[in-house]
């Protein structure tokens, strides 16, 4: 006869803490501008994971106006890289690009990235990170 299922409320109450959430991190992230200025790829290293990571990503203006996000829930991908579409800005026009590791809906991880628009690829690794 089968064992009665037990049902848990906690996570924390599962055997060898099987179900806690894995808390990833970014490793290292490439900004990457298109040249004609209309949108900019973000693609980001992560840590390895056995539950899907969600993570939000914000490209603000330096008045602090979120001009675009896009939110990546489950992501089944070690290196996402969603491309943004940017609203029209002079070349050189100076943005953010805000990274945010989310577990269990709170905050783990906040990046932030200055880049231009349709200027350099901007890359920073862990290292980079903890300065």
């Amino acid at each position: 006869m089968p064992e009665e299922l037990k049902l848990v409320n906690d996570r924390s109450e599962l055997p060898g803490g099987q179900g806690q959430p894995d808390v990833v991190r970014v490793t290292d992230y490439r900004v990457m501008p298109w040249p004609d200025g209309t949108r900019v790829t973000v693609e980001l290293g992560l840590t390895p994971f056995r539950q899907f990571p969600a993570m939000d990503i914000s490209i603000v203006a330096e008045d602090g106006e979120i001009l675009r996000m896009v939110s990546v829930v489950g992501t089944l991908e070690r290196r996402p890289a969603p491309t943004l579409h940017l609203p029209r800005r002079e070349p050189g026009t100076r943005l953010l690009a805000v990274i945010e590791m989310l577990c269990d809906g709170a905050i783990t991880q906040t990046i932030e990235a200055p880049f231009e628009v349709a200027g350099p690829i901007i890359r920073r690794t862990l290292e980079d990170l903890e300065e």
